[in-house]
């Protein structure tokens, strides 16, 4: 994988015996700049589906899948397995082993009065007539469907994109 491949690799002593194997620097973390993943030009929007992966994204937008990760950085899912949206099956089974009762109540919810009356504000307690209530199950659903709209990196940026990352890169490890 290209990612693995570009970051240093360290001496590492796992068990203190004096006998260090080497691995990968995974602590080596490199952001956007801000100007860069403010700049909605360069960028599509993209709704992730239930069958989509990095992966799969990167070979739909460059025609290879080692460019999975520019996506997965710009977007800021630092976690593949998380950060990226579930599936549903997933996203059941996460449920479930996180609350004992997915169908509790997570919290209330009540509509903004004024302005946009769609935008839901949360409160801890029902005490509003208008308050209604969100059970875990769909708190996390809400979750993980706002991490589906993502930005996607245009193909004509990919090639500069990757180049600054590796100056990048190469400043950090001075």
């Amino acid at each position: 994988m290209y990612f693995n491949s570009i970051f240093p690799k360290i001496k590492y002593d796992p068990t203190g015996n004096g006998n260090p194997i080497e691995i990968q620097d995974i602590l080596t973390r490199i952001v956007t700049r801000q100007n860069v993943a403010s700049r909605n030009v360069l960028f599509s929007r993209h709704a992730v589906t239930d069958s989509e992966t990095p992966e799969s994204l990167s070979m739909e937008y460059y025609g290879t899948i080692k460019h999975y990760w520019v996506n997965l950085m710009i977007n800021k899912y630092y976690d593949r397995y998380y950060d990226w949206p579930l599936t549903e099956r997933n996203l059941r089974a996460y449920v479930n082993e996180k609350y004992s009762d997915p169908n509790a109540n997570h919290h209330y919810e009540i509509a903004q009065e004024s302005g946009n009356t769609q935008i839901k504000i949360k409160v801890e307690l029902a005490d509003h007539p208008s308050a209604a209530g969100v059970t875990n199950f769909e708190y996390e659903r809400n979750q993980n469907d706002e991490r589906k709209n993502i930005k996607v990196l245009k193909k004509i940026y990919i090639a500069p994109f990757i180049s600054e990352f590796n100056v990048l890169l190469k400043e950090q490890l001075l």
